[in-house]
């Protein structure tokens, strides 16, 4: 058997890794920096410590917003869970009434800002009133149907401005003759 030597862990080109034994590297002595060069770096250092804190400040203020936001809770509303989900409904039909109203001449973006605004300031409060139906099983499953009734009124909206809408308003525009361009 073989004496081994000093252990030296090679790479596939035979040459030592950093940080192992092996062959030492002379160290030279270290650089004596002018004193403007020691302030140029000391600058360079805080201008990256400023730069860095501005952006990490940021990042971790917007993400806890964004998380708060997503997964935090509100307080339970006054109007409590009946009284809540009683508001959310009316608000849909106002936002639909308000929609019905433009007589569906509006292009899908105009439909869809005008119906979401008319939900407003009830549909704001939709965490607090998630608040106050968390221990109310039949008022939960009451605010799952209402929160499905609205997002299914958005897609009729949708729907009707993007499909109805230019076809009412090519009637509208039409002479007696019948268009050729609905039979498809």
């Amino acid at each position: 058997m073989e004496q081994a030597g000093p252990e030296v862990n090679e790479g596939f080109d035979g040459r030592g890794h950093c940080g192992q034994k092996g062959r030492q590297m002379a160290s030279r002595p270290p650089r004596v920096l002018s004193p403007i060069e020691r302030r140029r770096r000391i600058g360079q250092r805080a201008g990256i410590v400023v730069f860095v804190a501005i952006f990490a400040g940021a990042t971790l203020l917007w993400t806890i917003q964004i998380l708060t936001t997503v997964w935090g809770s509100a307080p339970p509303s006054p109007a409590g869970c009946a009284g809540g989900t009683a508001n959310l409904e009316r608000a849909i039909a106002r936002a639909r009434s308000a929609y019905l109203a433009q007589s569906g001449d509006q292009d899908e973006r105009a439909a869809l800002a005008s119906y979401r605004s008319a939900l407003e300031p009830e549909w704001s409060e939709q965490k607090g009133i998630e608040a106050a139906c968390r221990d109310d099983e039949a008022g939960r499953n009451r605010l799952k149907d209402v929160i499905a009734l609205r997002y299914a009124e958005e897609h009729a909206v949708r729907y009707e401005s993007l499909g109805l809408a230019p076809l009412r308003r090519r009637l509208k525009g039409a002479s007696e003759s019948p268009s050729h361009e609905l039979i498809r």
